[in-house]
């Protein structure tokens, strides 16, 4: 009994520090692409640049939820809460 509660926690302290983690790279990679296109508009420059972060923003915010999500639903599930709070959060300050 204690072990599968225990595990439920750690399931979802991990959820919540990848979610902090993911935040920070996806505000990153989104601020790198705002940047890129204010430079060179929509151009292979433009596409080039940003591929790898368009690349951390799939993973961030499709794959790896997709995959906590298929091991443990609650680690998926705070990784998203996670995720989403701390967007919202910092486009305030925005």
């Amino acid at each position: 009994m204690y072990d599968n509660i225990l595990s439920q926690v750690l399931y979802g302290m991990s959820g919540f520090f990848f979610g902090i983690f993911a935040c920070r790279y996806g505000s990153l990679a989104t601020n790198k692409i705002k940047a890129a296109w204010l430079q060179n508009g929509l151009s292979p420059a433009f596409v080039l640049s940003t591929l790898p972060s368009i690349l951390i923003l799939v993973l961030a915010l499709f794959i790896f939820p997709v995959i906590l999500y298929s091991k443990t639903p609650v680690g998926g599930f705070i990784y998203l809460f996670t995720y989403i709070f701390l967007n919202m959060k910092a486009n305030k300050k925005a």
